[in-house]
This record gives C-alpha cells, sequence and structure tokens, in this order.
C-alpha cells in the first residue's frame, strides 16, 4: 500500500501540470502586428513590438520578446520591460534566418522561415512565422509575411487554433492571399493585424474589409484584450477582428 501512496504526490503534480497547460490563454493587441500572449503559468510573450509609427506606446512586461524581422515597425524590443529574453528570427542586419527554438515553464516557441516579399526575398528580406504553444493552443504570428506559404512551410506550421495575419497589402499578404491561408490552416479564429487604421493611415496599405467581406462567421469585437481556453473555440473558423487600441 505505502509503495502506491508514494507514487500519488508525483501524479498530482503531474495532473496539476496537465490542468496548467489547459488552462486560460490572454491574448492583447497593441495594434499592428504587436500582441502579447499570457500563459496559464504566467509567462508573457511580447510579439514584434513596434517603434513610433502612431499607436500610442503602452508599457508592457513581458518575459518573452520575439522579433520576425529587423525592421522598426516590428523590432523594438526595448519598450518592454522586465528583463526578458529576446528571439530574434534573424541574424545581426537581418541578412539570414536565425531558427527560434525555446521553452520557458508551460511556454514553446518555434519560428518558420518565410520571405518578406513574394520575390523570395529581393524587396524587402527575410522575416518568419513564429508558432507558440500554450494553455494547449497554438498560436501562428505571420508577421510581415509577403507571399503564401509553400507546402513546406504549411507542414512546418502544423496544427493552428489561433492565427494572427496580416492583410493590409504592399508590404505584406493582402486580405484574398490571408484569407487562402485560412482555408488552407482551418484555424478556429483568425485575427487579423498589420492593416490600415486611424494611427497608420497614411500608410500606403488597405484595412481589413477585403479579408472579411463576404466570410460568413465574423465577429467585431469590444476590446483589444481576449481571453480563451481549448474549451471556447469555436467549431467552426471565425474571423474576430480587435477593437483598435485607443488612440490608434
Amino acid at each position: 500500500m505505502k509503495r502506491h501512496l508514494v507514487g500519488l504526490p508525483l501524479i498530482g503534480a503531474l495532473l496539476a501540470s496537465v490542468a496548467a497547460a489547459q488552462g486560460e490563454l490572454t491574448l492583447e493587441w497593441y495594434g499592428h502586428a504587436f500582441v502579447r500572449l499570457t500563459s496559464p503559468q504566467g509567462v508573457r510573450v511580447a510579439m514584434d513590438p513596434f517603434g513610433e509609427i502612431g499607436y500610442p506606446m503602452p508599457k508592457v512586461e513581458a518575459e518573452i520578446v520575439t522579433i520576425s524581422h529587423e525592421h522598426s515597425d516590428h523590432n523594438n524590443a526595448k519598450l518592454i520591460r522586465g528583463n526578458p529574453a529576446i528571439l530574434r528570427g534573424l541574424t545581426e542586419g537581418g541578412e539570414d534566418w536565425k531558427p527560434i527554438s525555446f521553452r520557458q515553464k508551460d511556454v514553446s516557441i518555434i519560428s518558420v522561415p518565410v520571405y518578406h516579399d513574394p520575390q523570395q526575398g529581393q524587396l524587402r528580406g527575410k522575416n518568419n512565422m513564429v508558432m507558440v504553444d500554450l494553455a494547449g493552443l497554438r498560436v501562428a504570428h505571420l508577421s510581415d509575411m509577403g507571399h503564401v506559404p509553400t507546402d513546406v512551410q504549411f507542414q512546418a506550421l502544423g496544427r493552428v487554433d489561433i492565427i494572427l495575419i496580416p492583410v493590409g497589402s504592399n508590404f505584406s499578404i493582402d486580405g484574398r492571399q490571408a484569407r487562402q491561408i485560412v482555408e488552407r490552416l482551418n484555424p478556429r479564429i483568425a485575427i487579423p493585424i498589420h492593416y490600415k487604421t486611424a494611427a497608420t493611415a497614411r500608410w500606403p496599405i488597405e484595412d481589413e474589409r477585403a479579408f472579411v467581406e463576404g466570410y460568413p462567421r465574423v465577429k467585431r469585437i469590444s476590446g483589444s484584450r481576449i481571453t480563451l481556453n481549448p474549451g471556447t473555440l469555436p467549431s467552426l473558423a471565425e474571423i474576430w477582428v480587435l477593437e483598435v487600441p485607443a488612440g490608434g
């Protein structure tokens, strides 16, 4: 009997770990491609923080920062407080990919190399899709991706539950291409990023309308912060348009 009881603390710890992994994910959008994810164990991942581009400059703390590429609207790691680990997807100067593979507590992060334009980087260089596993969910941040992924890149992403996808065109894919990617990956939630708002009104990019137009399941969310877990995901893929942060 005692031998069986000895294993109970280990089983309890394992069950607690599983419960934490299946807890809630918090996603906050600060505008453009800048988001922060928070895991059930409190690990905060800030992704592609911007510089001075027109949006309010928020006070953000995180344990991890991911930088998909070295453009100033995506690489302002100094904005993030708390002495975070900084994960850069490109080498210094942005000339080559620097694969990301990182784990902290209940968060795992990998990168998938892509290009910033449809001409294999000849126009705007290299970029990365960044995949974050947390709370039993897989979140894909496509950053400034400039082309529809190849079959190999789609396979590298694997299952995607939530996708943060650029839709603004010119510097990234447009709304039509974004819809193609959503239809191929079939995430439960697709959230448009990197599109024209009041904060970027003078940028030569498009708003989100081409992405959402005609799609049967579109929700416009009141606020720029959402909380999710595997049990609350919609059964069919939906587009969720978050509210532009105040001042943006």
